[in-house]
């Protein structure tokens, strides 16, 4: 978790105003919130700090790579991935979350760590699945020995269901 210090934003003496930081993202980082090696990436995130009297605003925009094991042949595939998401700051008496975008800060607090922030935004960015794209043609760019061993290895629906229930089916669809 020491690597993540550097995730750090020091509000405490910036003025009001727009205010950048860049923050780079690498293997390491990924490491800190993962039990297990899910996906490994890199990119890069920009936050706008805009400080303002009552409500802070924080703006992320991530550009990166994520390398994923494909879901289908469960061979390695780069992923580019982007987003962009806006974090609210209050002040109070104590930290407290008031929602999934809103947090209030206690007003002895002088830095906000965004690390988590970042790690929420790669993954909210993921696609739903992680499957090889298809080419021009529209054929599968998967490994085709891995396609062809599932293909072998599936089951046909119409060999599995036992004959018996055959007659029950036709009464169902007549209703």
């Amino acid at each position: 978790m020491e690597n993540l210090t550097k995730y750090t934003i020091p509000f405490k003496g910036l003025k009001d105003g727009l205010h950048e930081f860049k923050f780079d993202v690498n293997p390491e980082f990924f490491k800190s919130f993962q039990t297990e090696d899910a996906y490994q990436g890199e990119g890069a995130v920009k936050v706008t700090f805009e400080k303002k009297t009552l409500v802070t605003s924080l703006r992320f925009e991530l550009k990166g790579k994520l390398t994923v094991a494909c879901d289908r042949c469960l061979e390695e595939l780069i992923l580019d991935v982007e987003g962009e998401n806006f974090l609210y700051l209050k002040f109070g008496e104590e930290h407290e979350d008031l929602a999934e975008d809103v947090i209030v800060l206690a007003e002895s607090e002088n830095e906000i760590n965004v690390a988590q922030y970042i790690y929420e935004l790669f993954t909210l960015s993921l696609p739903l699945s992680f499957v090889h794209p298809d080419d021009e043609e529209g054929n599968s760019t998967c490994n085709e020995e891995m396609i062809q061993k599932l293909n072998d290895l599936s089951v046909n629906e119409e060999d599995k269901i036992d004959p018996r229930w055959n007659d029950l089916r036709k009464l169902i669809d007549n209703n």
